[in-house]
C-alpha cells in the first residue's frame, strides 16, 4: 500500500497516541503513520468476502483514533458513508475539523451505547481495541452486534497466540487462556490493560452473536476475526456463560494466577516508594476496587490482611 501524502497529520501526541506496537526503528513517524494506516487497509481489503463493493455502504471504524486507517479510504467515502468513533476527545476533534467531509466522526463514551443508530452498518472494523477492553469487552461487542444490519459483518483484532512472551513474558499455552486480563491499573496513555484471547474462546464465546467466517494471522501479530452478525437478541450474560469446556476452568484458574502474581509485584513496588506517594496507592486502590482484578484478588488480599495482623501481634 503507498504512503498517502495528500491528507494532513495529526499533531504528534495524537500520532504517538495509536502507535503501539510494530514502529521500532523508524525515523520518519509520519511514514510509520501512513504506511501502518495503509497496512491494515489492505488486510481489512484482504479479509472482505470478494463480491465486497462499498458502493451505497455504511461502515464504521470503532477505535479510529485521529483517522490513521480512515485517511487510507477517502475515495471509498465517495460512494460509501465512513464513520469514525473513538472515546479520546482531541482525536475526534482533530478528525472532524480536517478529515470530515468526507469521514463522519463521533465521540464513543467509554461504555455503550455508542450513540448512533441500531441495525444501520453494513461494516464494522476494531482494529487494537479488544485487546485493551477488559469489563466493557462484551458489552461493547454487543452493541456492535446492533450497530449492524442483518447479515451485517464485524472484522475485530485480539492478540495472544503471536504474543505471549511479549506482553506476559510466558509461553503460549491455548489451554491457559481464554479470555484473560492484565495490567488494569495501566493509563490509558500507557496502552492500557492487556487482554490475551484464545482462538477456542473466541469462537464459543463471540460465535453466540456471530458465525465466525474466519480466524487468520494478519499484520501487527494479532488474529483477525472475520464475523457476520447473527439473528439473535442475546445479554451480556449470555455472551459470558462458560462452555462445557475444562479449558474454560483452566484459563480462569491461570487468569487469577496472573493476576496474583502481578498485584504482589505492583504492591511491593509501591511499599518500596510509600514515603511520599500515598496519592498514587488510594489511585491504585480506587481502580482496582471497581475492576474485574479487585474481585478475582480478594482471597488474596485476605491472606495478606492476615499476615499483617500476625506481624502486628
Amino acid at each position: 500500500m503507498g504512503v498517502s501524502s495528500d491528507p494532513p497529520y495529526p499533531p504528534p501526541d495524537l500520532l504517538e497516541r495509536v502507535f503501539g506496537v510494530g514502529v521500532e526503528g523508524w525515523s520518519d513517524p509520519h511514514k510509520a503513520y501512513a504506511v501502518i494506516g495503509g497496512q491494515t487497509k489492505s488486510a481489512l481489503l484482504r479479509l472482505l468476502p470478494e463480491e465486497w463493493s462499498f458502493e451505497g455502504k455504511r461502515v464504521l471504524d470503532f477505535g479510529c483514533g485521529a483517522g490513521r486507517t480512515l485517511r487510507h479510504f477517502l475515495s471509498e467515502a465517495r460512494s460509501a458513508e465512513l464513520w469514525g468513533t473513538d472515546i479520546d476527545h482531541r482525536s475526534i476533534e482533530w478528525l472532524q475539523r480536517h478529515l470530515c467531509p468526507p469521514l463522519n466522526a463521533w465521540q464513543s463514551s467509554p461504555a455503550p451505547p455508542l450513540g448512533l443508530e441500531h441495525g444501520t452498518f453494513d461494516l464494522v472494523w476494531a482494529i487494537s481495541v479488544f485487546t485493551h477492553l477488559t469489563d466493557q469487552s462484551l458489552p461493547w461487542l454487543l452493541e456492535l452486534h446492533r450497530l449492524l444490519k442483518p447479515d451485517g459483518l464485524l472484522i475485530a483484532t485480539y492478540v495472544g497466540r503471536w504474543n505471549s512472551e511479549l506482553f506476559v513474558g510466558e509461553p503460549w499455552d491455548e489451554d491457559r487462556v481464554g479470555m484473560n486480563a492484565l495490567h488494569h491499573h495501566t493509563d490509558w496513555d500507557a496502552g492500557g490493560p492487556i487482554v490475551l484471547m484464545s482462538d477456542w474462546w473466541v469462537r464459543a464465546h463471540w460465535g453466540r452473536a456471530f458465525e465466525i467466517l474466519d480466524i487468520a494471522p494478519q499484520i501487527h501479530d494479532m488474529s483477525w476475526a472475520v464475523m457476520r452478525k447473527r439473528d439473535v437478541q442475546l445479554t451480556t450474560e449470555d455472551l459470558e456463560r462458560p462452555e462445557d469446556d475444562p479449558r474454560e476452568y483452566l484459563a480462569a484458574r491461570h487468569n487469577l494466577r496472573q493476576l496474583r502474581q502481578a498485584f504482589h509485584l505492583e504492591r511491593g513496588a509501591f511499599q518500596r516508594e510509600r514515603e511520599g506517594h500515598a496519592a498514587a496507592l488510594q489511585h491504585l486502590r480506587d481502580h482496582y476496587e471497581g475492576s474485574l482484578s479487585w474481585k478475582l484478588t480478594r482471597p488474596v488480599r485476605a491472606i495478606g490482611a492476615m499476615l499483617r495482623s500476625r506481624r502486628s501481634r
